[in-house]
């Protein structure tokens, strides 16, 4: 799709291997699949390049001793010239130089080169965009948009004004101290028997993919950010939040207004309750509350103990206001002993 030469010219770096070699794909470091093109965001991901299958490696001059087929080597990494190469690979991978309405109905729009499956049933204010895959047995309600890339399985139910495959909320810092968006170019996966509500937003992978694992049930009023792992078989309940790069694994319920700190991961089969706050990972089997979560046990335990502090000082308080009423006031004490203040 493009070359190793094509990129270092776009990105002004120098090639270190074969500048003839192509990628058609671009992925996170850390993708466990062979192949395509990575760039280092941070100093922290570093440690990923030696363990990296990408077959070009975009980043400081420690990256060529990973063992990517091709290196290319950049002095630093700016959003504008990094934006140069993501908005010509996302317009030629979704074709999107090519638009135009594909559908029969005038009120329903269906971007080029999508693959739609059968039995799908599209409500009038449904817009799909290019290069969406949706499956068999696929309802989408009024007002939804699909973005380009979307992929959607078999026997998937999306109510009414949903947002799926939004720009990723990922910045980097600009030479004034601005922040600059970076192009978004993973998609949204939308696995088999997946349902979602209404007025919910699903943000597109910033270089790899957002999932949603087969089974899962969204709510009302959710937000996925970009580049998050839903598992199979979970419960987002209403306004449940998921900063960027959240993992959760198979059969995780979330409560209503709970939310997620980003770069963390819950194990299955937990429970996070309502409006608590996670602020780091948990193994399977969790059972979270509170603010920052924490162990539900132990935080009723904690909340017990503060409890009865608070009446154990109520009641030395009152005790002390009780006592001091009963002595005679110091005028008192001057009119019957005849004593000087």
């Amino acid at each position: 799709m493009i070359t190793v030469s094509e990129i270092a010219q776009l990105i002004g770096g120098q090639i270190d291997g074969d500048p003839s070699l192509t990628v058609d794909t671009i992925v996170p470091l850390n993708n466990p699949d062979e192949g395509g093109l990575a760039i280092v965001f941070s100093k922290a991901e570093l440690k990923l390049i030696e363990s990296s299958k990408a077959d070009v490696i975009i980043g400081p001059a420690s990256i060529l001793t990973s063992n990517a087929r091709c290196k290319i080597v950049i002095e630093s990494l700016k959003a504008q010239t990094l934006n140069a190469l993501l908005r010509y690979y996302k317009v030629h991978k979704y074709q999107l130089f090519e638009q135009g309405n594909t559908s029969d109905n005038p009120d329903i729009y269906i971007g080029k080169h999508c693959t739609i499956g059968n039995n799908c049933h599209f409500m009038p204010g449904v817009k799909i965009m290019n290069g969406v895959t949706i499956g068999d047995n696929v309802a989408i309600h009024a007002n939804t948009v699909i973005k380009e890339g979307t992929v959607i399985g078999n026997n998937v139910t999306i109510d009414s004004n949903n947002s799926i495959g939004n720009f990723s909320f990922e910045y980097m810092n600009g030479q004034h101290g601005e922040f600059e968006r970076v192009e978004s170019v993973g998609r949204v996966i939308i696995e088999d028997d997946v349902e979602i509500g209404c007025n919910n937003t699903i943000d597109r992978g910033t270089l790899g993919n957002t999932v949603i694992g087969k089974g899962t049930k969204i709510d009302n009023l959710v937000q996925i950010g970009h580049d998050c792992k839903v598992g199979q078989h979970c419960l987002l309940v209403s306004q449940v939040g998921l900063a960027g790069h959240t993992v959760l694994g198979n059969h995780v319920i979330v409560h209503g207004q709970a939310g997620t700190a980003g770069h963390i991961t819950i194990g299955d089969h937990s429970v996070i309750k309502a409006k608590s706050g996670v602020s780091q990972s948990f193994p399977a089997h969790s059972d979270l509350f509170g603010y920052p979560a924490k162990d539900a046990r132990a935080y009723y335990k904690n909340l017990a103990v503060l409890n009865k502090l608070t009446r154990q000082f109520d009641s030395k308080k009152q005790s002390k206001t009780t006592s001091n009423s009963d002595q005679p006031s110091h005028w008192l004490k001057r009119l019957f002993t005849g004593c000087k203040a």
